[in-house]
């Protein structure tokens, strides 16, 4: 699984094309689909309502309608609503944000006849009780995902559009989680989501659909050790999966669970998730191994989401004192 030089020995400009900021063949608009997210039977939850998301000025590229913040808003209050939240304060709380950026990059790698997408999604938010109107916390959620398919010789011309979609669905669930679990110091039962026919989930799943996405959704370090233990070298769709846990359990307040030395994976999805669990701790040694990487990396996807991530300082969300960890 160790990355060698060999991968990183420079780029292969005739073997990819990129496509940026959505476009999707000849310049048509790409759609945008949110996730299912089954609500909660708790009858006596928090509530946290999210009002519809404004749209900022960061939106590259074209979407069909509803566009974005309106994608986003229903996926993360269909995700708030599928955890059966408790905690916080009496009334619950009333949700505001801001659609800073949403970029959706794609790349088609000729040679190894795969397809992948790359999401970004900036949020800058604001809480309040919703008894008395009171601010609660302020900040801003980060959410990135990638996710890669087998497309040869274009073979499934609507594959960035179901990439897009899995990407939107981890994304927006994962921000929605942050929300809850780190901004407002809630506690959560994992979500479930919900699928029409098993061509459905095939096509649409994401990391957090996977075997281990409830325990990332947690965003809580006590399943790490078990799943880096399960690591299996035949499948890197379950050990991105198993990395996730750690990047959702990481962040600038919480110990790096991801072990002394990170050896990076040689699978780019693998290396995107290891990436991203950098980017959520933040620490000065972890964004220096982040840079390390972003100067090494071959994957132009990966090598623009980790210097993006130096960029701004890393992408993690600081837990509200008190909450649970």
């Amino acid at each position: 699984m160790a990355g060698g030089g060999a991968r990183r020995a420079g780029w292969r400009a005739a073997a990819w094309l990129m496509m940026a900021s959505g476009a999707v063949g000849c310049g048509g608009a790409l759609r945008l689909d949110g996730p299912n997210v089954a609500a909660a039977l708790a009858r006596d939850g928090t509530r946290v309502d999210l009002d519809p998301i404004a749209s900022g000025a960061g939106v590259e590229g074209g979407f069909e309608p509803p566009g974005p913040a309106a994608v986003l808003t229903a996926a993360m209050a269909q995700e708030l609503a599928g955890r059966a939240l408790s905690g916080g304060v009496a009334g619950g709380f009333l949700v505001r944000c801001t659609l800073d950026r949403f970029a959706v990059r794609s790349k088609t790698n000729v040679v190894e006849s795969t397809q992948s997408a790359a999401l970004y999604a900036d949020l800058s938010c604001e809480a309040r009780r919703a008894r008395d109107q009171a601010p609660v916390w302020r900040g801003e959620l980060h959410g990135r995902a990638l996710e890669r398919g087998s497309n040869v010789l274009g073979s499934k011309p609507g594959l960035v559009q179901s990439l897009t979609s899995r990407a939107l669905a981890d994304a927006s669930r994962e921000m929605a989680s942050d929300l809850a679990l780190r901004a407002l110091g809630l506690r959560a039962a994992p979500s479930v989501r919900v699928f029409a026919d098993e061509g459905q989930q095939r096509d649409l799943a994401g990391l957090d659909d996977s075997p281990w996405g409830a325990a990332a959704l947690q965003e809580n370090g006590s399943e790490v050790r078990r799943v880096l233990a399960s690591l299996d070298p035949r499948d890197p769709a379950l050990r991105a999966a198993a990395w996730n846990v750690v990047a959702m359990a990481s962040a600038p307040d919480d110990p790096w669970l991801g072990g002394e030395s990170l050896k990076l994976d040689d699978d780019p999805l693998v290396r995107f998730v290891q990436y991203k669990a950098l980017a959520r701790h933040a620490s000065p040694a972890a964004l220096a191994q982040l840079c390390a990487a972003a100067t090494a990396e071959s994957d132009a996807l990966l090598a623009e989401m980790a210097r993006d991530a130096l960029a701004s300082g890393g992408i993690g969300v600081t837990r509200t004192p008190n909450a649970p960890r």
